[in-house]
């Protein structure tokens, strides 16, 4: 609209008297300019501006007329078109007055409702309120970018959402009152903000609230400590975003209705947040109590400004709001930057727990793994060696989970067996040198039941911290398990439990496997003599003769028979017979090979099996077991027992996959060596006629 056009349209109001300046204001929204003659106070000489506070108005001007002259017309100020030569953060609208005049016109057009107060001041008056100002709205502008780059920095650093928060609530705020100072619009880039006018700061003002909210429903942790409160102000801030894209569709017939709903809205932020901040104050919240205060203090700003209508005004009345949120905005990133070591100790007790989560579950997978290993190696194994397998396994899982150097099994009368089993095998000498003077002492700690740590060694390993744990040996019998760090560092509670439960499975499934060995052993056995049965040196029979046909290989075999066994037992009885049983079998044990195998097969009748011997080797071996048994002088009850074997010897026959033939060759074998007068040897010839 051009000068010669705004002079046409001039709306003029009826007016009585001129306001006299220093007076409020209100303005409505016209398309058209409003005339406002003002009085003006030129009491002082220097006086030679007037002063217009800077508001949401489209443009502003003076007119002078005086009679018979010219109207006077100051330059045209505009809202959101600011000065290019003008200051960097101008507070007012500031025109100069033509000399001796005390009437003018103050022509004001905006789409949306303000409160003017102008006032008549002196050019270093104007230019120190300029500067005050401007240094302020400069500070505080610095001040919301500080925390806004901080708040981005905590939220990359932690990545936690209540800091993105904090980052929207800086950002909105800077942006709200750059636009509501309207600073916004002579930074180049951005001018063509100024296309929404006024409905543009409203809408920033309703993002502002909707950050606010957005912050105080995380800061107070309202999901969890409020949640009706919580829903309340998602409600809130999904109206306050709705209303924000309202306000940017450039409708005038919205401006005066925008206004009232961002002041409504403003209003009910201001009440969510006090209530959210009383939330945190009861919960405890680091610095909530400071917080609360400064929005208290906002709040008491906002409603002072709510009173500039009625006379209320002044440089604190007019920045004092803008200054009490940037101040808020200051506690709560200090409170959410004491909430850093919050969420580090959460992490911490976060990573600590899972790191307890999977040692227990390495620890779990181990003990499963243990107990299978415990009883699949063990099934086969003889006694003596299935104690040492049992405890080896429980060290290959024991060094690595609990980081030891060095560990150790000490057992006495364990399955009748005396054990010092070290790992790694290095540092059994440490261990020995160690027990040399210690013994009963270990032997009490077996006792107690109860995992103790002690300060152990010699030398210079004088005081190396070891763990003992006892094992669950049944007495007279005990153990104990010698754990030991190589940094010397001490045990866990929970680390000697795992210790404890590990010693516990391997005894567990030691004596199981012990047991199940005896219980084979006795299946096997012949309880009298302690050799194979007739059962078992059948299998054997079977499974050599296979083997022997298979690798072509060497087999004989040798029956034993006990001279006149009947006779003995008529007598002098059963018992002497069984004595004769047994005097018989460990004379038999002691001449043979380790290779070789014995047993029972029935009455006084022994076999052996003898792997890769030929007959002659056969019949040597039977000469001197037929030699050691007549020198063996036995007396039962004191009457003396004269023992003689008949001995019959067989040799596979090439081709010969089956015992049969062969144990029938050596029991005739042996039978022709009884008809032959006994205590002889008598070897089987290929075929018996």
């Amino acid at each position: 609209m051009t000068f010669a056009s705004d002079a046409a349209a001039v709306a003029h109001r009826p007016v009585v008297t001129r306001v006299v300046e220093g007076d409020s204001v209100r303005v409505p929204a016209s398309e058209q300019a409003v005339r406002i003659p003002l009085r003006l106070s030129r009491d002082g000489g220097d006086i030679d501006r007037l002063w217009v506070q800077r508001t949401m108005v489209d443009e502003i001007w003076l007119e002078h007329r005086a009679p018979g002259h010219a109207t006077w017309r100051s330059p045209v100020q505009s809202f959101f078109r600011p000065e290019d030569d003008g200051p960097s953060f101008p507070t007012g609208f500031v025109f100069k007055l033509p000399e001796g005049v005390e009437d003018v016109d103050l022509m004001v057009r905006t789409h949306a409702p303000v409160q003017l107060r102008p006032t008549s001041q002196t050019g270093a008056t104007v230019a120190d309120m300029q500067q005050r100002g401007g240094a302020l709205a400069g500070a505080n502008y610095a001040s919301l970018a500080v925390l806004a780059f901080m708040a981005l920095s905590l939220f990359a650093a932690v990545r936690d959402r209540i800091y993105l928060a904090l980052l929207a609530l800086s950002a909105s705020a800077l942006a709200w009152f750059v636009a509501s100072n309207g600073h916004l619009y002579a930074w180049p880039g951005v001018r063509w903000f100024a296309l929404w006018g006024a409905q543009g700061v409203w809408a920033l003002e309703l993002l502002h609230c909707a950050a606010a909210l957005w912050l105080a429903q995380r800061y107070a942790e309202l999901e969890i400590a409020a949640r009706k409160l919580d829903r309340a102000g998602d409600v809130l801030r999904y109206i306050a975003l709705g209303l924000a894209a309202l306000a940017l569709v450039r409708l005038d017939v919205l401006a005066s209705s925008m206004a009232w709903a961002a002041a409504l809205v403003g209003g009910a932020t201001l009440a969510f947040i006090i209530a959210t901040a009383v939330v945190a104050v009861r919960h405890r919240i680091w610095n909530s109590l400071s917080v609360l205060t400064i929005v208290l203090v906002v709040a008491g700003a906002f409603t002072l400004r709510a009173f500039t209508p009625f006379g209320i005004h002044g440089f604190w009345v007019r920045y004092g709001p803008q200054l009490a949120i940037t101040v808020c905005v200051l506690l709560v990133a200090v409170g959410m930057i004491g909430r850093i070591a919050h969420v580090r100790d959460e992490r911490d007790r976060e990573r600590l727990a899972r790191g307890d989560s999977e040692r227990r579950l390495e620890r779990e997978a181990a003990r499963v793994d243990l107990v299978q290993q415990l009883q699949r190696r063990l099934r086969e194994l003889p006694a003596g060696d299935l104690e040492w397998a049992a405890f080896r396994s429980v060290f290959e899982r024991l060094l690595p989970l609990l980081r030891l150097e060095s560990a150790a099994l000490v057992a006495y009368g364990f399955h009748g067996f005396d054990l010092l089993l070290a790992e790694p095998i290095s540092s059994k000498p440490h261990y020995t040198d160690l027990l040399a003077t210690r013994m009963g002492m270990m032997k009490g700690l077996a006792r107690t039941q109860a995992p103790v740590q002690l300060q152990l060694g010699n030398g210079e390993a004088l005081h190396l911290l070891h763990a003992v744990v006892p094992l669950p040996i049944r007495a007279p019998a005990w153990g104990v398990l010698l754990l030991q760090r190589g940094d010397g560092s001490s045990f866990t509670d929970e680390e000697l439990a795992l210790a404890s439960d590990f010693g516990r499975l391997a005894v567990q499934h030691a004596d199981e496997a012990a047991a199940a060995l005896s219980l084979r052993r006795s299946a096997e056995l012949d309880a009298l003599t302690g050799t194979f049965n007739r059962r078992t040196i059948d299998l054997w029979l079977s499974r050599s003769f296979s083997e022997a046909h298979r690798e072509d290989q060497l087999l004989s075999v040798l029956f034993v028979d006990i001279d006149h066994f009947k006779a003995i037992n008529d007598n002098h009885g059963h018992a002497a017979g069984d004595a004769v049983l047994r005097q018989v079998s460990d004379v038999l044990r002691k001449e043979l090979q380790p290779t070789d195998v014995l047993g029972r097969y029935g009455g006084e009748e022994f076999v052996i099996v003898l792997p890769g011997r030929n007959g002659d080797d056969a019949r040597q071996l039977g000469e001197r077991i037929r030699s050691a048994i007549e020198l063996v002088r036995l007396e039962y009850e004191g009457k003396p027992i004269r023992i003689t074997v008949s001995v019959g010897v067989a040799t596979r026959l090439p081709r010969e996959n089956e015992p049969a033939a062969a144990v029938a060759r050596a029991d005739q074998a042996l039978y022709a060596a009884k008809r032959g007068g006994r205590n002889r040897v008598n070897v089987a010839p290929a075929v018996f006629t």
